[in-house]
């Protein structure tokens, strides 16, 4: 829906600049057009990125998974145990499972919390780089004005590979 409502925006932007230029000033104008989420998906520095995130929280995943074993077991063993051994008994073992249950709730959502912060830092770093070079190819090749493959319409010069080679270049 926030997506749609951007998009939606962006061609209402544009159809009003178009109007407001009029058409013979419009049919002049040099339009690009970018993929970014291509670009985003093919840019070397995102897989790098992914990579190196993926291998901080390999740990912290082996971890959650031996956490998450431990509690199966244990609910394996209430349930071999319910009405076997005292009430009293039963209770205690009941309590340490929800509060093993509950630690590692909190620990997966630490973990995961960290992550996509860590993830939307680096995403940022990665927009940043593509914003900065589309607007250097705009500058460069005089373009009026750059937009998202998916919010316009129609025409456009498709500059996206340019980008990417580019981006892809400057590691």
């Amino acid at each position: 829906m926030k997506m749609m409502s951007k998009a939606g925006l962006a061609v209402a932007l544009a159809m009003v600049w178009v109007g407001i230029a009029g058409v013979s000033a419009a049919a002049s104008s040099k339009i690009a057009v970018v993929d970014t989420a291509k670009v985003v998906k093919e840019y070397q520095k995102t897989k790098e990125a992914q990579t190196r995130l993926e291998k901080e929280f390999e740990d912290k995943k082996t971890e959650l998974k031996k956490m998450n074993d431990k509690l199966e077991k244990q609910q394996e063993e209430l349930n071999a145990k319910k009405g076997i051994v005292p009430q009293k008994q039963y209770d205690g073992m009941k309590s340490k499972f929800d509060d093993d249950q509950d630690a590692f709730r909190e620990k997966y959502k630490d973990i995961q919390s960290t992550f996509m912060k860590k993830q939307r830092d680096l995403m940022e770093s990665i927009v940043n780089d593509i914003k900065e070079l589309v607007g250097q190819i705009a500058k460069a090749e005089k373009y009026d004005a750059v937009f998202d493959k998916e919010v316009l319409l129609y025409g456009g010069e498709d500059i996206t590979y340019k980008v990417l080679d580019q981006l892809n270049k400057k590691k």
